[in-house]
């Protein structure tokens, strides 16, 4: 997905942000899993615009390098942070711009389907975290569930393309020679009732929903506004992701 020949980089935080109780609990699994002590360099890599750069910096006393190859995302990414712990830099995950044993913590959020060289992103993974370091990853996998099936079958094919089963998550990062430590499912709530999920959906901040026609978004969106009409106030929506931590 080329986030710089697309508009998505403008919209993506009012798209995708987490609520902050939603954000607290996915810092309470970094911290239960991997447990990065003040003071430790964590990555967020495939930073986007940013949203768990800060927290993560912040909820850990950590520096933070938030690495990602598009320079719009980078560029909403420093505009609204403003912890001095943080810094970013254009990068692809495949040549991470860090030396070898030099990190406590590799943190990635719903960048594993976007990369190119999976394989190779897991051995530099393994390369820059020293002994005893984790790779945290949060991400929709082939078998996860998540609402906007039900309304735009047209990315199923993409899906089915793109999206990564578990297992093959799991055997890239052990032939890299990193631990699984960890592998849960989670439920998040993506949003709090069916008429915020329907105008975020709208702003189309998904590498899925950007690349299907411009028929099958407004079917789909016409879908999903006339079930939010129906359903219950109230009512959050959510959706599954997996949750993998690695051990070097």
């Amino acid at each position: 997905m080329d986030y710089d020949g697309a508009d998505i980089a403008h919209v993506y935080d009012k798209a995708r942000t987490l609520a902050p109780e939603a954000l607290r609990f996915w810092l309470s699994l970094v911290a239960r899993d991997a447990a990065p002590a003040p003071g430790s360099t964590i990555i967020d890599l495939g930073c986007g615009t940013g949203r768990f750069s800060e927290p993560l910096a912040e909820h850990f006393s950590a520096r933070v390098i938030g690495i990602d190859p598009s320079s719009k995302m980078l560029e909403q990414a420093r505009q609204k942070v403003q912890s001095d712990r943080v810094v970013f830099e254009r990068a692809s995950a495949e040549a991470l711009p860090v030396a070898d044993a030099s990190v406590d913590l590799v943190f990635m959020s719903m960048i594993f389907h976007h990369l190119d060289d999976a394989a190779g992103v897991a051995r530099e993974c393994r390369r820059v975290l020293r002994d005893g370091g984790h790779v945290a990853l949060r991400n929709t996998t082939r078998e996860t569930d998540f609402p906007k099936y039900q309304f735009f079958p047209a990315i199923e094919p993409i899906v089915a393309r793109e999206l990564p089963p578990r297992g093959r998550i799991a055997e890239l990062f052990e032939n890299a020679g990193l631990r699984p430590s960890v592998h849960e499912i989670v439920r998040q709530a993506v949003a709090e009732d069916w008429q915020g999920y329907a105008h975020k959906t709208s702003l189309r901040a998904d590498s899925f929903l950007s690349r299907i026609s411009d028929e099958d978004f407004a079917a789909g969106m016409a879908a999903l506004r006339a079930h939010a009409a129906q359903a219950p106030a109230g009512e959050a929506v959510t959706e599954e992701v997996d949750w993998f931590v690695f051990v070097a």
